[in-house]
């Protein structure tokens, strides 16, 4: 990448990093050395393996690299339709009260702004920060803890365990005054036996760089189901997660995107006890030149743990779409039961898929398979639908729509589901070619 453009972003994330050490929360060394390592490495290039088919030229030459300032606008889209307990919202990766809902939360789930919590217990987010985002050579992950400011805590307590609560965490990110960048982290905790449903929504609008990072805990026997929607309209968006799972516990993630530009998923999960459980779910489309990609790794770290995969996308245009799966199991994590699976429609002669299903096993008892198809529609399905005198655009959808059934059979209530393949429809153009 250019050092110009480099420098425009180091010297935003210099002056923000002066800015925020000011407050003395205990978080200076952790900026300064995600400064350092920033200004060292910048953002990756084709050459780097791990982002060899992500295009960060634009970005790291565009004007996002100055702050997104204050607001309290929404992007206008359609509300999900969900029922939830709590609703935080975060404007530009500012914790925004007034517009957050907490009337109806359980006594045992504590909400908080990160920013405050900074102030009134500096020394449990920097112990808390420290295990759950090890300090590393990442672009994003070095930008969210140069600039780390606001964002999430969720703290569920053992007063919890009889109960499931949904909170509904919306993420905006309002670039109508202009470009720029917004880094929010996120911070879950779950108590032994405890349970929590999480319905995530990001919107932007813009010339947007959405940095969106989460920390999750789980202690034994926990569970966490997390839906997370990147709705029509983003213009590049970085989601990455890291989850450590005690004994006994699950995670449940389901991503839908559409219509955004540049996504860059990233998820890694660690089996820290036996019997553990992860599910990775994922839908998305991509058209015009849109680029989604998926990037997860599962750490069998203990005996008798499962994980279940499946990607899906539909490509469409010059749209790309990309998965790197890693399935690594530990010696002596014996008894392992892991799936992977990743699937593509191509719409178009000129959509590109970059399939990368990996596959480390050091244990002898194990059963682990992946899998990868790319292909195109099936013309008999086609033709016979067509014969029954339904039209090929609308043929089309109905079987994409067959396609992420799969994916999203599982997801309640029924009405978020047809809201969500809904909006999946929208982003397939009408009268495009099959693939050959």
């Amino acid at each position: 990448m250019a050092t110009e453009a480099i420098d425009f972003w180091t010297d935003t994330v210099r002056a923000t990093a002066q800015r925020l050490n000011e407050a003395e929360d205990g978080l200076r060394e952790r900026r300064e050395g995600a400064l350092q390592r920033f200004q060292a490495n910048g953002f990756p290039g084709r050459k780097d393996e791990e982002w060899r088919y992500t295009p960060l030229k634009k970005l790291a030459n565009g004007p996002c690299h100055q702050l997104l300032p204050g607001s309290t606008r929404i992007p206008v889209q359609a509300d999900l339709p969900i029922e939830a307990v709590a609703r935080v919202v975060l404007v530009n990766g500012e914790f925004q009260e007034q517009l957050s809902d907490f009337s109806s939360l359980p006594a045992g789930i504590k909400v908080a702004s990160l920013a405050s919590l900074r102030k009134q217990d500096s020394g449990a987010i920097v112990d808390f920060l420290s295990s759950s985002f090890p300090q590393q050579n990442h672009p994003f992950e070095s930008l969210s803890d140069a600039m780390l400011d606001d964002g999430i805590w969720i703290d569920v307590t053992p007063e919890c365990r009889d109960e499931v609560a949904t909170i509904h965490i919306l993420h905006a990110f309002d670039g109508s005054r202009g470009a720029g960048s917004a880094h929010v982290t996120g911070t879950i905790r779950c108590a032994p036996g405890t349970r929590l449903r999480v319905i995530e929504e990001v919107r932007s609008e813009g010339e947007v760089l959405g940095n969106i990072r989460w920390g999750v805990a789980l202690g034994e026997d926990a569970t966490i189901d997390r839906v997370r929607v990147i709705r029509p309209g983003c213009d590049t968006i970085f989601h990455g997660t890291r989850v450590v799972q005690q004994a006994g516990s699950r995670f449940h993630d389901l991503m839908v995107c559409s219509g955004s530009n540049l996504v860059r998923n990233e998820i890694l999960t660690i089996h820290s006890g036996p019997r553990c459980h992860v599910e990775l779910l994922g839908i998305y489309t991509a058209r015009g030149i849109e680029v989604v990609d998926n990037h997860t790794t599962i750490e069998h770290a203990a005996e008798d743990c499962t994980s279940r995969e499946i990607y899906r996308g539909v490509l469409s245009q010059k749209g790309r779409g990309i998965f790197t799966g890693m399935i690594h199991v530990h010696p002596d994590a014996q008894r392992i039961d892991a799936k992977q699976s990743n699937d593509t429609i191509l719409l178009s002669r000129d959509a590109e898929m970059n399939s990368r299903p990996r596959l480390e096993i050091y244990a002898d008892d194990v059963k682990c398979t992946h899998g990868a198809t790319v292909g195109e529609l099936d013309e008999e399905a086609l033709f016979y639908l067509r014969s029954r005198g339904i039209q090929l655009d609308e043929a089309r959808r109905m079987l994409v729509r067959a396609f992420a059934s799969e994916v999203i059979s599982g997801l309640d209530p029924e009405e978020l589901r047809e809201f969500i393949v809904a909006e999946l429809e929208q982003s397939i153009p009408e009268g495009g070619e099959c693939a050959p």
